[in-house]
């Protein structure tokens, strides 16, 4: 990690999430600054009822206008990400949120704003105990569309103003189609107060190129309208009124990694072959179909990591057989014959909780029904997902990857329920391969303590290094008050790692990482040296891993992972890390 230069006051730094990779020195932009305002009143007559509900529905329509006219304008380096807006059109027509709106207006007689800002917090209420990010980044997507109809319904407000050159955005949060719309001649980065990784939006200021800090709480108190910024989105730093001498630092950094980047990039499409001829595999983690053309472009080998929930998340009703198969279809058919590991269901209770969840089901999913467990629960779920997967198998190389695995009897009921289902679907003339993989990840300590065991049942295995790391050492890794105590070196870390690499090997088994230590380089080319012979990773972080891997040697990462292996806290771990990376690969750190 890069820390702002000491010159720097650390009360002008603000922290948060970095979105994407750059630098980024301008002016502040503040839009959105403010929650949209509205009056909160009863309907007292059936005529009132009626003309808010035709306000509802005309704001409905706009909004859809708006929404698909932000798609069509989409330039052609961004065509691949009109998923993202079809899933809001899916949003809002969800019935869910469309009836409890309506219901609300003629049963509790609120006007049409109140009814949608209630009907989005009741959603809101029933996820929020789940902790996991990538369902926090849906709800963001659902509160984005009940505001955006809220703002339909209002009579307008008072234009922003017009945009500085390298103006860096700061305001609250900002839709997909509010992203589109930004002047990227004029737009020099984006600073959000809400917002994560896997949100709609990051995915979008990515593909436009436009580095971003998200997650920035409170930043809209501290920024006034054309404050100087600059923006770390590498390191998820925001220097507020930055002084002459952090400023030619940091023009100073930007030209150098702007060359770098450029020089990195042309190398992407070469193999991660160290100079010792050790070969890593190099896939990409995909989480969306319009994701998959930039991750191919940045020189991955393979989809390591599809995530599938994004598809049950976006609809009212779980997908169907059908419509699964003909999204895993296309990911498939595209990346053929490169191989796609498709996770199966990572999701807790969440949908059933909208519906007929108990409170006390809602409570510390991190810790309840999620992943395979919930997959084993509710089988006729699973069996659907398994058989649009083996159906999808017939079109290029695919294997499957269990999460959450922590007994010997998972596995051998997830093995028996798709050697049924790939009989059922030859007997009804449906072609399946002749032979798929079936992995498991390893990510709570239960799985690392019977590690051994596991891998005798798995083709493959993977380490979910982000989950490993919250499980093992007890903390909630969305929690601001432990985020320190996150520690992706922590020596128990490391050497449970070891463990697994181990237990691979010895079955012959290939064990690849595909949590966030794969994309970053102060772990990757450790985790080399520990064994692990594929990494999976967003888009962007490809062509930079595949350069540092082929600048090493296997041997001198070796010898790095058996002297990390010895430490006993986690800052000898880290010192030991950062003494041979920051001199071998200082402009990598």
């Amino acid at each position: 990690m890069i820390l702002p230069p000491p010159f720097v006051p650390d009360v002008s730094v603000l922290r948060g999430v970095g979105v994407g990779q750059g630098l980024a020195i301008g002016p502040a932009h503040l839009i959105n600054a403010s929650k949209i305002r509205y009056r909160r009143y009863k309907l007292s007559t059936p005529e009132m009822v009626e003309r808010e509900l035709e306000r509802l529905r005309a704001a409905r329509a706009k909004l859809a206008d708006r929404i698909q006219a932000a798609r069509e304008a989409l330039p052609e380096e961004l065509r691949s990400h009109d998923g993202i807006f079809e899933a809001h059109l899916l949003l809002l027509n969800d019935p869910y949120l469309v009836k409890a709106s309506e219901r609300l207006i003629t049963e509790d007689r609120l006007n049409a704003e109140a009814a949608v800002t209630a009907a989005v917090r009741r959603v809101v209420q029933v996820m929020s105990a789940i902790k996991d990010g990538y369902i926090k980044s849906r709800l963001q997507d659902t509160e984005m569309v009940g505001q955006a109809l809220v703002e339909a319904m209002q009579e307008g407000s008072e234009a922003d103003p017009e945009f500085q050159e390298g103006a860096i955005v700061v305001c609250r949060d900002l839709s997909p189609s509010e992203a589109t719309k930004l002047p990227k001649s004029h737009v020099a980065a984006l600073v959000t107060e809400l917002g994560s990784q896997t949100s709609h939006t990051a995915i979008i200021v990515q593909a436009m190129g436009i580095p971003a800090v998200v997650g920035l709480a409170g930043v809209l108190g501290r920024v006034e309208q054309g404050d100087l910024l600059i923006v770390d989105a590498r390191e998820g730093h925001v220097i507020i009124g930055p002084d002459p001498d952090a400023i030619k630092f940091y023009h100073g950094r930007r030209e150098s990694e702007e060359s770098f980047k450029v020089e990195i990039v042309r190398s992407s499409h070469l193999p991660a072959i160290t100079l010792d001829d050790h070969w890593i595999n190099v896939f990409g983690n995909l989480e969306m179909v319009d994701e998959l053309p930039a991750i191919m472009s940045y020189g991955a080998e393979g989809i390591g990591l599809y995530r599938t929930e994004y598809l049950y998340l976006t609809s009212p009703a779980f997908p169907t057989e059908e419509q699964l198969f003909e999204v895993y279809g296309r990911v498939v058919g595209a990346a053929a014959p490169r191989p796609v590991v498709i996770r199966t269901l990572d999701l807790g209770a969440d949908k059933i909780l909208a519906e007929s969840g108990t409170p006390e089901s809602r409570q510390n999913q991190a810790l309840g029904l999620r992943a395979i467990r919930y997959c084993l629960k509710n089988i006729d779920i699973f069996r659907t997902q398994l058989r649009a997967i083996l159906r999808a198998s017939a079109l290029g190389h695919v294997r499957i990857m269990l999460p959450m695995v922590s007994s010997l009897e998972e596995i051998w009921k997830t093995r028996e329920l798709i050697k049924e289902l790939s009989e059922d679907l030859a007997s009804e003339g449906k072609p399946v391969a002749e032979h798929i993989p079936v992995g498991i990840m390893v990510e709570v300590p239960a799985a690392v303590v019977l590690v051994d065991e596991l891998a005798a049942e798995a083709d493959f295995l993977s380490i979910g290094t982000n989950d490993l790391i919250q499980y093992s050492l007890a903390l909630d890794r969305t929690n601001p008050d432990v985020t320190e105590l996150y520690q992706p070196f922590h020596p128990s870390i490391l050497r449970m790692i070891s463990t697994i690499v181990a237990a691979g090997r010895k079955r012959g088994l290939s064990v690849s990482v595909c949590g966030d230590m794969a994309a970053t380089a102060q772990y990757a080319p450790l985790l080399v040296g520990l064994g692990c012979d594929m990494l999976s990773m967003p888009s962007a972080a490809i062509p930079v891993i595949k350069r540092l891997l082929r600048m090493s040697s296997f041997d001198e990462l070796a010898a790095l992972s058996e002297s990390v292996l010895a430490a006993t806290t986690s800052d000898g771990s880290l010192a030991l890390i950062d003494r041979h990376l920051t001199s071998r690969f200082r402009e990598f750190m």
